[in-house]
């Protein structure tokens, strides 16, 4: 646009197309800014709290597997400590009742020994005494060859524990061999039900479904809160095991005999060797990290629908304005200037409005100084209308009454009654109207008489 308020032959100010509206950045911009710290505060919280609850959880398990190893453990020597009893006094001819009294007093304090058989320090049987069967007494069957017999004189604790087997295929019975400390007090071979540990591993519940089980060193199942599993030899919870007891003591992720997706940890007895591996369904122990992530998620769907509103509103408060002064520049730039913008903001925008309008009001005073200054022109030779222009003093352009003496020559009756307004309007008419396009030489004006 020019001085005088002239625009370009299109008739408008050129426009480019943004590349991308700013209303558009403001909302992505904001939004982001918020959405964006609570996802990661999500996905931190979720990884933290799951790496807690496998710590909480290896600690549960192991806890769990420990306490049902103690037991055991206190279990079996508990036996093995009063079957001791038994094997204190060397064996004397005419003594045998006197051992058998011994038997009969440990079957009665001890309700988990079915039976006792005493051996005398040659591997001789000298009496039997159980609860299913009749009692014996004297000398019986050799049998130093018997692999009880054979396995405690090889063992330096003089303690033998012989492996798992099910009496009438529903009870677990376990055979436990002694050996006096003086070789003449012979050997107690006892027949242990082992119901009080199965007992023992029923009870154990980890959580709502998570659960205990027992295998021995050959992975045979010897105890398990499904009966039925251990009645028939069940193979899957041996390779569960040979799993677990690879992880060194640490709870791992596998699957149980029933294809389920399970967390695992083993701990092992001290004396008898056997294995207690507890267990918890993946789904149950890490159902409080869900829990955590799926508030995590309502809070995120909250956080992204509050920071869209906010972004949004921020957004159009920019973004409104900015395209008042956008429409209030392309009206300037048309020529109307005394269009203004009104801005309530009360921050930098409502400045910037202000400064706009001042500068149309500018503009408009520009152009209307430009036009007096171009009709002058017209009735001055140059010279003194660019001084006019250039003196500063705006008042030089203001029509002004002097009362003035001339001398001119004019026609008769074209002027001497006509207010000199009115003359320079017609001029300046007739000049805008038609422009002649070249100068053609006139002839003379006869002689002029003067008006009286």
């Amino acid at each position: 646009m020019s001085v005088d308020g002239s625009l370009p032959s299109s008739g408008r100010l050129p426009a480019t197309r943004p590349h991308r509206s700013l209303f558009v950045k403001y909302v992505v911009t904001l939004f982001v800014a918020v959405v964006v710290p609570l996802v990661l505060g999500a996905i931190s919280e979720a990884w933290f709290g799951y790496q807690d609850r496998r710590v909480h959880l290896n600690e549960l398990l192991l806890a769990e597997a420990r306490s049902a190893t103690d037991r055991i453990q206190t279990f079996i020597v508990g036996i093995r400590n009063q079957l001791g009893f038994v094997v204190q006094l060397p064996w004397i001819d005419g003594d045998d009742e006197l051992h058998r009294l011994d038997a009969l007093r440990l079957l009665r304090q001890v309700p988990a020994i079915a039976s006792i058989t005493l051996l005398d320090q040659a591997g001789t049987e000298r009496a039997f005494v159980s609860r299913l069967s009749p009692d014996r007494i004297g000398r019986g069957a050799d049998m130093s060859a018997d692999p009880a017999v054979l396995g405690v004189r090889a063992d330096a604790n003089k303690v033998w524990y012989g492996s798992v087997r099910y009496l009438r295929e529903s009870e677990p019975y376990m055979t436990m061999a002694i050996a006096g400390n003086r070789a003449a007090a012979g050997i107690a071979i006892a027949d242990i039900n082992l119901k009080l540990i199965w007992d023992v591993i029923a009870t154990i519940r980890i959580g709502e479904t998570g659960y205990a089980f027992v295998v021995d060193d050959s992975g045979r199942l010897i105890a398990h809160p499904n009966i039925s599993l251990v009645l028939r030899g069940d193979t899957a919870t041996s390779r569960l095991q040979s799993v677990i007891a690879g992880a060194n003591g640490s709870a791992v992720t596998t699957n149980d005999g029933e294809g389920k997706s399970v967390v695992a940890i083993s701990a092992r007895t001290a004396d008898i060797g056997w294995t207690v591996v507890a267990l918890q369904p993946v789904n149950e122990a890490l159902a409080p990290i869900r829990a955590a992530l799926w508030r995590s998620l309502a809070l995120i769907g909250i956080g992204a629908i509050l920071a869209f509103a906010l972004a949004y509103w921020l957004a159009r408060r920019m973004s409104g304005p900015i395209r008042q002064l956008e429409d209030g520049v392309q009206r300037v730039g048309a020529g109307q200037f005394d269009h203004r913008i009104t801005i309530s903001s009360g921050d930098e925008l409502e400045q910037l409005a202000g400064r706009f309008n001042e500068m149309a009001g500018e503009l408009a005073i520009s152009k209307e100084k430009s036009e007096r200054i171009n009709r002058l022109k017209r009735f001055l030779a140059p010279q003194v209308a660019e001084l006019v222009e250039h003196s500063g003093d705006e008042r030089l352009l203001d029509g002004q009454r002097r009362d003035v003496v001339a001398i001119f020559g004019d026609l008769r009756g074209f002027s001497a009654h006509v207010e000199p307004d009115v003359i320079m309007a017609v001029s300046a008419n007739t000049t805008r109207r038609s422009e002649p396009s070249s100068r053609v030489m006139e002839p003379p004006l006869p002689a002029l008489t003067a008006t009286e």
